[in-house]
C-alpha cells in the first residue's frame, strides 16, 4: 500500500512545476517526491520565470516581433507548450486534473500537509506555483502585444487559435 501512495505524491508537484522538471519521467518525480516534501531536494525556477514574477508586463528589450519571439521561446521552454499550439486539443485540461488529483491525494495522507508546511516544501510550491503563472501571463501578455504588431506566431497567437469560437468542452470520460 505504502509503495502505491509513493507516485501519488508526485502529482502536486507534477501539475504545477515547470516544464523542464516535467520532462523527468514519472517514475524519477516519484522517487524524488519525498525529497521535495522534505526540501532535501527542491524543483529549481527557471530564471526566465524568476525575470517573469518580477516584472510580467515589462516592455524593456522588447522592440522587435523578433525579440517578442526570442522572449516567448525561452517562456516555452520553462513552461512547455503554449495553448495555440497545433494538434493540441481544445479545452485541454491535463494540468487541472493533475491538480485535482494532487489535492484528493494531500487529503489522504494524514500529516503529509504538516510534513510540507514545517520543511517549507508548502512555501517552495507556492513560489513555484507563483512563477509559472507569472510566466503563463508573460507569454500570453507578449503575444497580444505582438499581434497588435502584426507579428507572426510564435511571437503571436496562431491565426487558427485567433479564428476558434469558445466553447465549454466536455470532459472526457475515463
Amino acid at each position: 500500500m505504502r509503495v502505491a501512495l509513493i507516485p501519488m505524491l508526485a502529482l502536486p508537484l507534477l501539475a504545477t512545476a515547470p516544464a523542464a522538471a516535467q520532462q523527468k519521467s514519472g517514475v524519477e518525480r516519484a522517487a524524488t517526491a519525498p525529497l521535495r516534501d522534505t526540501r532535501i531536494k527542491d524543483d529549481k525556477i527557471p530564471e526566465i520565470l524568476q525575470l517573469a514574477a518580477s516584472a510580467p508586463y515589462s516592455l524593456k528589450g522588447i522592440s522587435t516581433c523578433a525579440s517578442i519571439s526570442a522572449e516567448v521561446g525561452k517562456l516555452n521552454a520553462a513552461l512547455g507548450a503554449d495553448v495555440d499550439v497545433p494538434g493540441k486539443k481544445k479545452g485541454e485540461g491535463s494540468a487541472i486534473a493533475a491538480a485535482a488529483a494532487g489535492e484528493a491525494v494531500r487529503s489522504i495522507i494524514p500529516g503529509l500537509g504538516l510534513v510540507r508546511v514545517v520543511t517549507g516544501a508548502d512555501k517552495q510550491q507556492r513560489r513555484v506555483e507563483a512563477a509559472v503563472y507569472a510566466g503563463s501571463v508573460r507569454r500570453g501578455y507578449l503575444k497580444g502585444i505582438g499581434l497588435g504588431r502584426h507579428c507572426s506566431p510564435p511571437a503571436a497567437p496562431t491565426r487558427q487559435a485567433q479564428l476558434d469560437t469558445p466553447e465549454i468542452v466536455a470532459p472526457e470520460a475515463d
